[in-house]
């Protein structure tokens, strides 16, 4: 009876105290960012502990006592607000607040706190939640928490995204299937290989944030079947902001390695691109056979950043300026192999690779902001040089027992791109927009003075191999791309109320892309047997008296006939017009229904002309493609309540085949060529997902994707009957069918904030993907494939990536410790072929540790330690005799780097 009367006591007390009080509640936006909602702002009584944070929407409310109090909102980087006001018993007084940035605040608080930037994990969560769309966006603070250097892996730590051979895998579909923007403008490709631009091109330095777009929406290229990957460049948030950083790291197996580098290179990336041979009699090339050496290898960084934004009246104008460099050294070594389809192995070489990247970055952001327009003005320009010396040593298809074949390829690619980007918004009514944007966008790639030599070792003499006039060569090549594009939209809100997001889009792009590659090989061809020669020091062949003393003769394929010593490089023109009209519905039946639906008119048009090494367009005919679509796409979200979401997306989409998959021009590696096909026809892609979301908190949810993709005439990589073990590109089938499922959580594990002294937090995240493929292939085609079906090349049947991350708070400092681990199973390289069963990527786990710790706001000193468990990255095949060969086996080494920064 006395524990029921104590307890009936502490309710009443309960209630006659709560009778006693007033609700408070307001909203909270944030001047920086267009007045949107401020989500995570501190709201409190002065002098007491009661109070509240703003939810996703910037939203707060709690009770207080009857009575005047002092009412304080705060946000870290912004004004500290502080109001008064009176409040009644069982009244409710609503207190909304504008946040102003405070002067001279750091970026890296920005980064770190601020989610209106669209750099913070919380922001971009109640980005994703809002959106009507299926949209994964990785910001600024969770690249720096994983320790991302790059775009490329920032994409690949989401949900049912990979590292392909070179550019990113989506769904299993690979780059032909992907498109990348940056600021929602299409970005040229550096690489004639390739349709998009290397993302490790894009330095976290200059990433606002990631979208990853894997379900398409009216406004963007019909030209994608697995994401659309826009980068959000950086621009100036506050009044002002400048800082400094270096890195110095190592790489395990390189730092005190003997270190060999290209003659004619140096450590900035700069070089002579052209050759000045005019006459096969003169032996003047600029560079040597012979490489340099060195003993220490330091990789190193170096970045800026500074921007300021003024007061125009009641406008503003800003700029805002990111620059820096970066030069990492990574030695390998490891085995190739090449064998017949009956399981003989005729290729078996241990090699050693010397590879030096160096980088240089510039970007420049001009803007300027009323209420009712914005103009803005992005520059950048990106300079990529890859240095790589491979030396190969073994037995290579000899023609007696005991021969051994030594071959060195020595190669750099040197690329430039130069964006340029006008971005206007005009708000013509208060339900009314327009938006124009327009990009010129240059590339200039290179590939000179690569340097290959092959020599025969047989009974310990050491000889130039003659078996062709290829085996020692000089080569270079370029590519030219021009690239212009523009869209405008109109927006139009079709309801007065503020709080509905109904509205119809209107909008036209148009996108002209010229690409001019042009390649010219020097052969050397040897009298008799050749020779003899150091391997140590070709130069005492390979020169003038050589060639006078006829020793070798240098030739070309690149010449007239009627006159052999006109050189004329081989070439590839390719012109592609694309322009296209779209309109887009969002609209909202209710609080928890949202439907989209768009229709998008895409024109496209591809002309290559080419006078190749094995082929010319005059006698063949050029390869064309034109073809007009109708592309629509529909979006349903539904919320199901406040926490969850259901969301649908169907769409259809297309891929035409890139130039250099068109230009039937021979690229030869060490171990495989490449080259075109001009019979290739586009695919037609159907897409559809299905996708729960479940939030639990600012940083917490759970999401589930199920998604599938039908592909008329699929293009894919296959060998083709070669010699040189050729890889070209093939319709390969009638259809292809994908469908999957995706997984993504983040969980906060512990978290302490009662004082600010003491508040800690360790979170997890996890998103994983298992994949199914098949493609159907076409039992007629030339490649002669092996099987009736694969799966597709890329497709990676299981990944996964998981981190942990511990953040600490002193009362002048942070700590921030993550360890990141990634893993993807074995993968189709390419399409057996002619008895040869599927080349196979073997499925590797990486782990990753990124610790940072900040003093005073403006110290900030990283630690990192890449590829810990340092796997073997190898390519195998099963033969007809039942054996596995392991193709290509080396490691990577494990990375450590420090870095230091300092905000001004």
């Amino acid at each position: 009876m006395k524990k029921f009367l104590c307890v009936a006591f502490i309710a009443l007390s309960q209630v006659l105290i709560a009778q006693n009080k007033g609700t408070v509640k307001g909203l909270l936006t944030d001047k920086e960012s267009n007045n949107d909602p401020l989500p995570f702002a501190n709201v409190f009584i002065k002098g007491t502990t009661i109070g509240a944070t703003t939810d996703f929407d910037g939203l707060y409310t709690f009770k207080v006592e009857a009575g005047t109090h002092i009412i304080s909102f705060s946000f870290l980087g912004y004004k500290t607000v502080e109001k008064t006001f009176t409040i009644k018993a069982g009244e409710t007084v609503t207190i909304n607040q504008l946040m102003t940035a405070e002067e001279g605040v750091g970026l890296d608080e920005i980064i770190v706190r601020s989610s209106t930037s669209k750099e913070k994990i919380s922001a971009l969560i109640l980005e994703q939640k809002k959106a009507v769309s299926i949209k994964t966006t990785i910001g600024a603070q969770e690249l720096s928490v994983k320790g991302v250097s790059d775009a490329e892996g920032a994409v690949t730590k989401t949900a049912g995204v990979s590292k392909g051979s070179k550019n990113v895998v989506v769904r299993g579909l690979g780059d032909r299937y992907n498109s990348t923007t940056l600021n929602g403008l299409p970005l040229p490709s550096e690489d004639p290989e390739y349709k998009n631009i290397s993302l490790d091109f894009f330095d976290t330095n200059i990433i606002k944030n990631v979208g990853i777009n894997k379900v398409f929406t009216a406004d963007i290229s019909g030209d994608v079947g697995g994401a659309n990957i826009d980068i959000e460049s950086k621009e100036l948030i506050k009044k002002q902001e400048a800082s400094i950083s270096f890195g110095l790291g190592v790489n395990s197996q390189t730092a005190f390695k003997e270190f060999l580098t290209i003659d004619g290179t140096n450590k900035v990336g700069t070089q002579k691109l052209n050759h000045s041979i005019t006459d096969f009699s003169v032996y003047n090339f600029q560079n040597s056979f012979n490489p340099n050496g060195q003993n220490f290898q330091l990789n190193n960084s170096f970045s800026f950043k500074y921007g300021k934004k003024y007061d125009v009246g009641e406008n503003t104008f800003s700029f805002f300026f990111v620059g820096g460099s970066d030069a990492k050294y990574n030695y390998e070594e490891g085995n190739i192999k090449q064998n017949t389809n009956g399981g003989l192995v005729f290729r078996d070489q241990e090699f050693s690779k010397y590879n030096y990247n160096v980088s240089q970055l510039l970007m420049g952001n001009i803007k300027y902001k009323s209420d009712v327009f914005s103009l803005a003005y992005n520059h950048l320009f990106i300079h990529n040089n890859k240095q790589s010396i491979g030396d190969y040593l073994g037995k290579d298809d000899p023609q007696q027992e005991g021969d051994l074949s030594f071959q060195r390829r020595q190669q750099t690619n040197n690329n430039e791109l130069y964006v340029n980007q006008f971005i206007g918004n005009y708000k013509l009514t208060e339900r009314l927009d327009f938006e124009a944007k327009g990009a010129l966008n240059f590339i200039r790639g290179n590939e000179p003075d690569r340097r290959s030599n092959e020599y025969l070792i047989r009974n310990g003499e050491t000889r130039p191999n003659t078996n062709s006039d290829g085996t020692n060569e000089r080569y270079f090549s370029k590519l030219q791309e021009n690239d212009y594009a523009a869209k405008a939209i109109i927006s139009y809100k079709l309801k007065e109320n503020e709080e509905d997001k109904s509205t119809i889009d209107f909008g036209v792009d148009y996108r002209y892309t010229e690409r001019l590659f042009s390649a010219t090989i020097f052969n050397h061809r040897f009298t008799g047997n050749g020779p003899l020669i150091s391997i140590n020091d070709p130069d005492a062949i390979f020169n003038q008296n050589s060639i006078d003393t006829n020793i070798f003769s240098l030739t070309s394929l690149n010449v007239k006939a009627a006159n052999p010593n006109e050189i004329v490089p081989f070439t590839y023109r390719g012109k592609r017009l694309v322009s296209g009209a779209f309109t887009n519905l969002v609209y909202q039946f209710n609080d928890n229904l949202f439907v989209s639906g768009g229709l998008k008119f895409e024109k496209a048009e591809q002309r290559v002309t080419y006078a190749t090494n094995i082929g010319k367009s005059i006698v063949d005919g050029p390869s064309f493609i034109s073809k007009s679509y109708l592309l629509p796409s529909l979006n349903i979200k539904y919320s199901i309540n406040d926490d969850n979401i259901l969301r649908f997306a169907a769409s259809q989409t297309y891929t035409y085949p890139q130039f250099k998959e068109t230009a039937p021009f021979k690229y030869q590696d060490i171990n495989f060529a490449s080259q075109g096909n001009p019979d290739l026809r586009p695919s037609d892609n159907y897409n559809v997902d299905l996708k729960f979301e479940r939030y639990f908190s600012s940083s917490e949810l759970i999401s589930v994707t199920g998604f599938y993709k039908y592909i008329l005439n699929p293009i894919s990589r296959s060998e083709i009957s070669s010699a040189g073990n050729t890889l070209t590109y093939l319709n390969v089938g009638d259809d292809a069918s994908i469908f999957g499922i995706e997984f993504e959580a983040r969980k906060n594990i512990l978290k302490n904030d009662d004082t600010a002294a003491n508040e800690f937090s360790l979170d997890a995240g996890l998103n994983a993907s298992y994949l199914y493929s098949k493609v159907n292939l076409d039992s007629g085609s030339i490649a002669q494939f092996q099987q009736s079906s694969s799966e597709l090349e890329g497709a990676t049947p299981f990944l996964m990536n998981a981190d942990v991350s511990f953040n600490k708070k002193y009362e002048k400092s942070e700590l921030t410790s993550t360890i990141v681990l990634n893993y993807f199973s074995d993968r189709v390289y390419s399409i057996g072929t002619r008895g040869f069963e599927n080349i196979i990527e073997k499925g590797i786990p990486t782990l990753d540790l990124v610790s940072s710790y900040k003093i005073n706001n403006k110290y900030n000193f990283s630690l990192k330690a890449t590829n810990l468990l340092n796997p073997s990255f190898q390519l195998s095949r099963d033969s007809a005799a039942g054996n596995n060969v392991v193709l290509s086996n080396y490691k990577k080494g494990v990375n450590l780097s420090l870095g230091v920064s300092y905000e001004f």
